[in-house]
Order: C-alpha cells, then structure tokens, then sequence
C-alpha cells in the first residue's frame, strides 16, 4: 500500500478519514479540537484498487480501530484496514470480493459482519469478520430493489431503503449466520427516492433523507414488530421536489438533525421537539456537491466534503445547534465518505 506523507509530525487532533474516489486512496487527517482546523496527515492508495467510481462507502467499528471500505470500481472490493491510533497510521489487513457496485456499508450490531447495498445492482451482501478485524467473502447475497442504505436498527432488525422503488424494507438479521428474511415493507411517495436512513439512540424513532424530493421524514418504529410509520414529512426548502438531497446525521444530544443537499450545495439543520417533531431552523454553504459528511466524536464539529470541488469544509456547531465555517481545506480528488474516528 503506497504512502504519501503530508504531517506525520502533528501530534494532536482528532483523526477523520476521508475516502477519494477520484484517486483510489484514503486521507489521513486531523481536526482540531480547540479551533476545527483540518489538515491532511497521509494519504494512502487502495492495494489493487481497479476502475474508477464515485461515492464510496466506509464504515468503522465502535472503537475506531476496525475501518472497512467497499471499493465500487472493477473489480468490487471489500477492504479492511487497523488504525493504530498512537502512531497515527493505517495497514490494510486485506481485502475480500463483493458480488455489485455497493453504495453503502454498515457494521451489524455486534460488530462481526458487514452490511453492503447496492443501488445499481439491486442486491444486500452480508460478509462476515473473523477475530483479527478482517472481512471476508459475503455469506449471502440477497435481491434487494435499488438498494440504497442498508441499517442495522437497535431493535436487531435490520432496514433498507429503496431508492427507485420508494420503500423501506424490514428484515430480521440472524447474528449468528447472517441471514435476512423480509418482516414489513413501509410505502412511501412514487418518485421520492428514500436514500438515507438513521435512528435515534433508543430506537424509537427514525429519520428518513428522500433524495429526488427533497424530503424529510421522522418515523414511529412499532415495538412490537419494527414495522415503520410516517410521523412528518417536510420538504427541505421550497421546489425541494427537484432535489439532490445526499446525507443525513443526527446531533450527539439527539436535538438537531442535519441534511446536505447537492444542487444547491447547502446543509439544512432542523430541532428536533420532544415529539420527533422536526423544525428548520437555518442552511449553510457547503463545498460544492455535499454528498457526505460526519459529525466530530465530540459532536461539536461537523465536517462535510464537496465532492465537486475537492474540499473539506469543517463547522463549529453553535448552542443553537446552527454550524459555523471553521476552515477550508483541498484534500483530493472526488472526497466522497467521510469518517469521525
């Protein structure tokens, strides 16, 4: 695995770990908890990595030191890397196939398998890791319609969203062997585009980011059944109906919810009310086609990529819960996942 080393000498800051598709390679980088300064530490190119693509989707275990990637250029790679925190550096502990182009990973709730989607395949892989952290070949591929996300819930089911379908899949998740079985469908707006899903700490409700609308929804989980139900639905800004909305994170204190949007390059902060109930209360500039961003460990700072531009922008997140520009920084080509580790 080819390094280039930027700042291996800065001793302080929390680490976050950018993917660049346009490059093949992961960065390294710092942020400062005292100012939201960014810097780029290293930069460290995929081993084997083929093709090109965009958007490719990472994922860390609870500890930060287990970071998996789904390569989405040919052929499709599922990788697996150990940060050694002390040093400040990444080994790639290898890599194992993947059966599509997935645009997104998740860990399962106990850590021992990953959780792939792919939206132009339409199929969900489940690979498992074994005790050193390493990810190997998927024990099932499954038919999954334009999946989009694939979410491990608190309740132990699992969810995806349909992106071209407009649905929300349940499904059982067996911990053991990794399998998956359809429990409840939720059906949304025909052309909404349900792409991303998160859930609050307790699992009693969810947010839903749907792209070709703009649209954002706060969902009931049923505890019995973990069938899903519309709560409240707003629009992200008016004409939001031709949107290109992208990511979607809850605050630490589970009191803001955010959103970032492509077309217009802006993030949107909603307060959350004690109901769920979700409540505008400004958008920033972002870099230039927002497709990913993350909130600091701390939860103090956001940190958003402008896939179009190249950029990290990182935000000190205000009392009120607004975020304001900290700092500017180019850290390669095609930024397009981004990890608070």
């Amino acid at each position: 695995m080819e390094v280039e080393t930027e700042g291996a000498t800065t001793p302080g800051g929390d680490l976050v770990l950018v993917a660049l598709a346009g490059q093949a390679a992961l960065a390294l980088c710092t942020l400062d908890p005292a100012t939201g300064g960014f810097s780029v530490l290293e930069r460290l190119t995929l081993p084997e990595a083929g093709g090109t693509c965009r958007g490719v989707p990472m994922a860390a275990r609870a500890d930060g030191e287990r970071i998996y990637l789904a390569w989405r250029g040919e052929p499709f790679r599922l990788y697996s890397f150990a940060l050694n925190r002390a040093a400040r550096r990444l080994e790639c502990l290898g890599s194992s196939s993947l059966p599509a182009s997935m645009c997104y990973l998740k860990l399962s709730l106990s850590g021992r398998h990953v959780l792939t989607s792919s939206n132009v395949g339409s199929v969900i892989a489940v690979s498992p890791i074994d005790d050193s952290g390493c990810a190997g070949e998927p024990v099932l591929t499954q038919e999954a319609h334009k999946a989009h996300c694939v979410v491990p819930a608190p309740n132990g089911l699992v969810y995806a969203t349909s992106l071209r379908g407009d649905f929300v899949q349940c499904c059982s998740f067996d911990a053991v062997r990794g399998g998956l079985a359809p429990l409840s469908r939720l059906d949304l707006p025909v052309g909404s585009g349900p792409r991303h899903l998160t859930f609050t700490e307790g699992g009693a409700r969810a947010y839903l980011l749907s792209e070709f609308m703009g649209l954002l929804s706060c969902l009931d989980v049923d505890d019995a059944t973990g069938a899903l139900s519309v709560r409240q639905s707003v629009s992200l800004f008016p004409g939001a109906e031709k949107a290109r909305a992208a990511e979607l994170r809850l605050g630490s204190d589970q009191t803001h919810l955010y959103a970032s949007e492509r077309n217009t390059s802006r993030i949107f902060t909603f307060r959350l009310d004690a109901a769920g109930g979700m409540h505008l209360i400004g958008a920033v500039p972002a870099p230039e086609c927002p497709t990913a961003f993350d909130l600091s460990r701390c939860g103090r700072y956001l940190i958003a990529l402008g896939e179009a531009s190249g950029e990290v922008w990182s935000y000190r997140i205000r009392p009120d819960g607004l975020p304001d520009l900290a700092a500017r920084v180019a850290v390669g080509a095609v930024p397009s996942w981004v990890l608070a580790l």
